[in-house]
């Protein structure tokens, strides 16, 4: 069933100049040691059957990917781990470039003329809605946006960015210059976008971010001027990650989204296709074997390798964090000459110094004088998420401590004065963060 939209509002943010100005920054350097661990967890294949399955993006459980049948017929598809059901997205049979977030699915539509148009599906309703943009393409989804290209330009490697609310159908431009913006990417919440804006011979780009501050209102700024290749940009809403080619290295960076100190991962060779979930940076790392995957973990600077094979080069697509949880979805050579994608699925990495942490509270808790029966429900979800962690229970932890804030909260002003509780939710607020709760 197609829902065709009745009324759309357009609105264009000025950005006067074609470059923004940037803030300054300063950089810092982290080098990884060079015996890097394997990373713990499960591959499991997502689709290797015939045809190339390529471009896969994921949400948790559910993997969203484009299918060529190799016979002018493609199509996305999506594979829900949960139930291990892989379902056909209706649409017209040319149809790529997807994205998933929560229950939608967005993609290109190829028509001909008069130009590409953006779909975006909804798993639930399993209704379609196509965007009101002729020429526009590779969409990305999070929260209720849609960012994509829009290439209605006379030139044709002149291109700007478009953002389309699900909710209310409105679309807002973020560029309007004679450059060309491409490869947005949106926040889970749906807050922060960020781009590439490249000069047109493509030897010059640069990342964009824009934050959101009220309903189609943006904030758009340059996080890099450098005058380097910064291509293929990521952000969770905190931080923009990207790779930057300077001084013949290319390496992986990443800052705040609204600017400030930029850090990089210094690394021997070359790393591409940096995305972010979470705490979480995954990317791949070229090798004496061929590229591999490799996770770093933003908040204890640890670095973790998750793919060791020869002659066998990953194409990575997308990771997903959540409750403690992780996800990473890729393409790799098939036994058809084609591609095929697969996903490897691991629990979140924990600090070695988050169960001390955790036991620093307990005895905070302990020198407030707190009436018996409040200290020890208080006590005691914090040792339930010590036992978690001790079980490798990342999600049960999540709880047990979004449950310890909760009684602060209540009893904030009460037992508990409201030095203390925003103390000890502050603390707990950071473990959790720490943990990759959601």
């Amino acid at each position: 069933m197609i829902v065709l939209l009745i009324a759309l509002v357009c609105v264009t943010i000025d950005q006067g100049p074609s470059r923004a100005a940037i803030k300054s920054s300063t950089q810092s350097v982290v080098t990884p040691p060079a015996n890097v661990p394997m990373l713990p967890g499960s591959f499991a294949p997502v689709n290797v059957g015939p045809g190339d399955q390529t471009g896969p993006h994921v949400y948790r459980d559910r993997v969203s990917y484009t299918n060529d049948d190799f016979a002018g017929t493609s199509a996305i598809h999506y594979f829900d781990f949960s139930n291990g059901t892989d379902t056909v997205v209706p649409g017209n049979t040319l149809d790529r470039l997807s994205d998933i977030f929560e229950n939608h699915i967005a993609f290109t539509e190829l028509t001909g003329q008069p130009g590409d148009l953006i779909v975006v599906y909804d798993t639930t309703t399993q209704t379609s809605t196509p965007v009101s943009c002729i020429k526009c393409t590779d969409p990305k989804v999070g929260g209720n946006l849609v960012a994509f290209e829009d290439r209605n330009h006379t030139n044709p490697v002149e291109s700007d960015i478009g953002v389309y609310d699900i909710s209310t159908g409105a679309i807002t431009h973020l560029t309007n210059d004679d450059l060309f913006d491409q490869r947005p990417s949106v926040s889970p919440d749906g807050n922060a976008i960020v781009w590439e804006k490249c000069a047109t011979d493509f030897l010059n780009c640069d990342v964009y971010s824009a934050v959101q501050t009220s309903p189609g209102v943006f904030t758009v700024q340059a996080l890099t001027t450098n005058g380097s290749q910064d291509p293929y940009p990521d952000t969770n809403g905190e931080v923009a990650v990207y790779v930057s080619t300077r001084g013949g290295e290319t390496d992986v960076y990443y800052q705040p989204i609204g600017g400030g100190t930029e850090t990089q991962i210094a690394m021997p060779f070359e790393q591409r296709d940096v995305r972010v979930s979470g705490n979480l940076i995954v990317f791949e790392s070229w090798t004496l074997t061929g590229w591999d995957i490799f996770v770093y973990d933003i908040n204890t600077t640890n670095l973790y390798r998750v793919t060791n094979t020869i002659s066998v080069d990953e194409a990575l697509s997308d990771i997903s964090v959540w409750n403690g949880t992780g996800r990473i979805v890729y393409a790799i050579p098939g036994g058809f000459g084609d591609f095929d994608v697969h996903a490897f699925t691991f629990q979140v990495p924990v600090p070695s110094s988050t169960p001390n942490e955790i036991n620093d509270l307990v005895a905070l808790i302990g020198n407030f004088n707190l009436p018996h029966g409040i200290a020890q429900s208080l006590v005691t979800k914090l040792q339930s998420a010590l036992a978690a962690l001790a079980a490798a229970d990342t999600a049960t932890a999540c709880d047990s401590l979004t449950s310890f804030i909760n009684e602060c909260s209540a009893q904030s002003g009460k037992a508990l004065t409201e030095e203390q509780a925003s103390q000890l939710i502050n603390a707990a607020s950071g473990i959790r963060t720490e943990l990759g709760c959601p």
